[in-house]
Formats: C-alpha cells, sequence, structure tokens
C-alpha cells in the first residue's frame, strides 16, 4: 500500500459505508507480535488479507517485553553479518479502532546504522476471515520531524479527531505550518503553505538529537486538515551554536520561553515575528 501523509487519501476507496461514525480507545486493539508488521505492509497477496496469528507464531521465539508507556518491544533477529546488538528493534503502541474497522497503532522502527522512523500505522479488519487476519491500508507519517524518532504519542480524541505529539528541532519547529491550512494533492502542503517556511531554512539544526520541545497537532481524519494546539518547550537549553542564525534563535527562545515552557499559538506566532525581525531572516 502507498504510504502518504494523511488518512483519507488513501481511504476514499476503502469500503466502509460508516466510515468513522464510532472510535474506541487503545484497549479496543488486540495485541500483535511487533516484527509482524513489517510483513505486513509489504504483503499484497490474498485480496490484502495477511494473517497476524500466523506471524506471532512465526517469530514466537523472539520475545516481546512491555515498554514504561505500555508498548511492545521485539529485537530484531541479527543476520550473519550484524551483531544481535546492531540489528535494531521495533516497538508500538495501540492507538484505537474507528467504526469498529480501522485500528491504528503508533510503530517505531529502529533499523541498524539509522534513526529512529515513527509512524502511525492504520489497518483494516476482514470480515469473513479469522480474527487477526488484517489488510494494511496507509500510515501518517510526519515527515522532516525525525527528531528522537518523531512521534513521541498519538491518540484519537474522537471519531474524526487523531491528536500526535511530535518532537521537534529548530528547523522542523519554524517550517511548521500555520493551523488550519487546508492540505493540497495527496496530503502535501499546497505552493502556498510550503513558502510559508522561514528562510533560509538549511540555516536552522536539523540534527536528529537537538530537540528543542513537543509540538501537539491534531489531524481531521473526515476532512484532511490539519492544526497546531500546543507547544511545550525544554527550558534552560545553553545556546552553543556558531551559526549566527541558529545562535539568534536560541538566545530569542531562551529569552521568550519561560517555565513551565508551554506556549499557545498566538505566542508562537508572536515568537515567529519576532524571530524574522530580530534575527533577519527575510
Amino acid at each position: 500500500m502507498r504510504c502518504v501523509p494523511f488518512l483519507l487519501v488513501s481511504l476514499l476507496s476503502f469500503p466502509v459505508a460508516t466510515m468513522a461514525a464510532s472510535y474506541e480507545g487503545a484497549e479496543s486493539v488486540p495485541l500483535f507480535h511487533p516484527l509482524c508488521f513489517e510483513p505486513l505492509m509489504a504483503h499484497e497477496d490474498d485480496g490484502g488479507a495477511y494473517d497476524m496469528a500466523a506471524c506471532a507464531e512465526e517469530f514466537k521465539d523472539i520475545p516481546v517485553k512491555r515498554t514504561p508507556d505500555g508498548g511492545l518491544y521485539a529485537k530484531r533477529p541479527a543476520r550473519e553479518d550484524e551483531s544481535a546488538l546492531t540489528a535494531g528493534y521495533v516497538v508500538y503502541e495501540p492507538i484505537g479502532t474507528l467504526d469498529e474497522a480501522l485500528e491504528l497503532v503508533l510503530y517505531h522502527d529502529k533499523q541498524p546504522e539509522k534513526a529512529i522512523h515513527a509512524r502511525v500505522l492504520v489497518m483494516a479488519r476482514l470480515p469473513g476471515f479469522s480474527p487477526l487476519y488484517r489488510e494494511y491500508i496507509t500510515s501518517i507519517d510526519e515527515a522532516g520531524t525525525r527528531c528522537n524518532g518523531s512521534i513521541q504519542g498519538a491518540r484519537l480524541i474522537s471519531e474524526a479527531i487523531l491528536e500526535v505529539d511530535l518532537n521537534v528541532n529548530s528547523a522542523t519547529l519554524m517550517k511548521l505550518a500555520a493551523p488550519e491550512l487546508p492540505l493540497g494533492k495527496a496530503g502535501q502542503a499546497s505552493d502556498d503553505i510550503a513558502s510559508l517556511s522561514l528562510k533560509p531554512k538549511d540555516q536552522l539544526d536539523n540534527n536528529e538529537s537537538h530537540c528543542i520541545g513537543t509540538v501537539t497537532k491534531t489531524y481531521n481524519l473526515i476532512d484532511s486538515r490539519e492544526a497546531l494546539k500546543s507547544l511545550s518547550f525544554i527550558t534552560g537549553l545553553k545556546p552553543t551554536a556558531a551559526n549566527p542564525y541558529q545562535a539568534c534563535f536560541d538566545g530569542l527562545l531562551n529569552e521568550f520561553i519561560k517555565p513551565p515552557g508551554t506556549l499557545d499559538l498566538q505566542e508562537f506566532d508572536l515568537f515567529k515575528q519576532l524571530f524574522v525581525t530580530t534575527c533577519g531572516i527575510k
């Protein structure tokens, strides 16, 4: 299946007459072996049906552990050319179910020598098959926010709204689109939205490990709109950047953000304006 940023784009052809008429929480999602999501996403045979129970039996010798925040974790089996320490791992957290048909999970994938990749996976229950048959539908993949795995948490808060918490670095934060702007084709931002990014965008720190805070966003699964909801920053970060744009950003952020480090959307808009005027980004 295609991997696209927003859910509805790939669900328009899915035959659920009352899609998103109801929703249930994480407890509605059955338990799967974490290593079964990768073959599920690659599976195209049997009309999309994939037996997650048979897959779990295949991986029964690979233990599954609970993480402190309720996720399910499993190490990948090591290949002959790598040690068990570098084989990587998968961890997922159940999110919820839409209309008793579509299940959402938060999926973190750590491949050898790569950063953690996080996305929300959407899969469909298949009437007429055994209970753990699934079809992979799509993923909600917050591209460009790869700071420490990107998606820190996700939850359904209604039959239409998915809420996600995103770890951000400086570059990602300042590339976020304005709230409540419509999406372009295939879930991509329109040219007008893309032009809102502050420039020069490559002057701000985009290091995957340099997180400065967390942004909470909402995704409307009915009309394919997204919006910022809140922002929370790590306070007391010490500016160390040699780059003048980054150094200016760091100094302004430390002056602007006070404990407990949260901003509402109006305050964030003010910060962006101050950054443009104070740091000379035209």
